[in-house]
């Protein structure tokens, strides 16, 4: 993990306050999703169906290098619920000069 690395700070942020959801049966439940964050390490499978998620309620979709490194758990992808971190993190990620890419819903 890098030392300075704003996005996985957020996200340590969002944990702590219990605004994140993790996994891909989680997500399809859950209400209130504001962004997911996807490994790019994922199956193709998994790739597909978080993107058809974000297709169908129209939210963001960030790729991360090694999430699961970075984030110190064995997720692929997560979701976060809390609207203002949604916010600051696609802000970050839109910034630029990250290794993060930024793909929003209805990319057809």
């Amino acid at each position: 993990m890098e030392s300075n690395d704003k996005l996985i700070t957020m996200l340590g942020f969002a944990r702590r306050a219990g605004k994140i959801i993790y996994g891909l049966d989680c997500l399809k439940s859950a209400r209130g999703v504001k962004l997911l964050v996807l490994s790019d390490s994922a199956s193709d499978n998994l790739k597909r169906n978080i993107e058809r998620l974000a297709d169908e309620r129209e939210i963001a979709l960030i790729y991360a290098a090694a999430l699961e490194d970075k984030v110190g758990y064995n997720v692929k992808a997560l979701g976060l619920t809390d609207p203002n971190m949604a916010r600051a993190v696609t802000d970050y990620v839109q910034a630029g000069g990250t290794q993060y890419t930024i793909v929003y819903g209805k990319r057809r």
